[in-house]
């Protein structure tokens, strides 16, 4: 074997190593935030935190609402900027103030319908992340046309909560998220494990590793909206 030839081999084997550790990465910090939602959910029902919040009506979960979105925008902002240390803390703090939040919406169903809907969750998830690591199809056009109509249900939601508060409304609102938030998890799949291999390619491992913890929360959001999504489905068959 030539020296170029054991050069091409060892690049190679640079791009693989990057790669990988980025996707290893970001699935972990997933996982990781969805166990720190967990222990949250455990706190914040032992302490009483989410009814604390609940307490004050609107006005506690809007500022609620704002601490987390604050939280999640200040870890990708830090993240965009070079400090995935710091914006990997934020995302875990964000997943924490999710799981306060979750504690006693929790209350409502039963412990079969939340196991229930967690293994739907965690299955639908990791076929979605196959597909999307998988695909070789041109997905580029998808994620738009998620996010816009992803807005136009959350602006159909906000009217049915403010002013119908139509149950068969909030039936269909959660049908039709379902498989937007599904495809919204095949297309930053794929978005990301292309930024990845493309930082790879440029053995720019500092780069991979912020696609790793961008990628991580946008993830991260698209389970726990599938998670509570499949809660208010199998809690409505169970009240029929």
């Amino acid at each position: 074997m030539s020296t170029e030839q054991y050069s091409v081999y060892v690049a190679q084997d640079r791009v693989n190593a990057i790669f990988t550790d980025a996707m290893g990465r970001m699935y972990g910090l997933v996982a990781l935030g969805i166990v720190t939602t967990g222990a949250a959910i455990w706190v914040g029902d032992m302490l009483g935190v989410g009814n604390v919040i609940f307490s004050f009506g609107w006005i506690g979960m809007l500022v609620m609402f704002g601490i987390m979105f604050g939280t999640l925008m200040g870890a990708n902002a830090v993240v965009s900027r070079g400090n995935t240390g710091l914006g990997t803390v934020l995302y875990l703090g964000f997943t924490g103030l999710a799981g306060f939040f979750l504690s006693p919406i929790l209350m409502r169903f039963t412990t079969g319908t939340i196991g229930m809907a967690f293994i739907l969750t965690a299955g639908m998830f990791v076929a979605m992340s196959v597909v999307g690591m998988t695909t070789k199809r041109d997905l580029s056009k998808l994620g738009p046309m998620l996010i816009f109509g992803l807005i136009g249900v959350v602006i159909v939601s906000l009217i049915n909560i403010l002013l119908l508060g139509s149950g068969l409304l909030f039936l269909l609102i959660n049908i039709v998220l379902l498989p937007i938030f599904l495809g919204l998890t095949v297309w930053e799949t794929k978005q990301m494990k292309e930024l990845a291999q493309d930082a790879a390619m440029r053995g720019d491992a500092r780069v991979a590793n912020q696609v790793a913890v961008i990628g991580s929360i946008g993830l991260y959001l698209n389970a726990l909206n599938i998670f509570i999504i499949l809660l208010n489905l199998l809690g409505f068959a169970s009240d029929d």
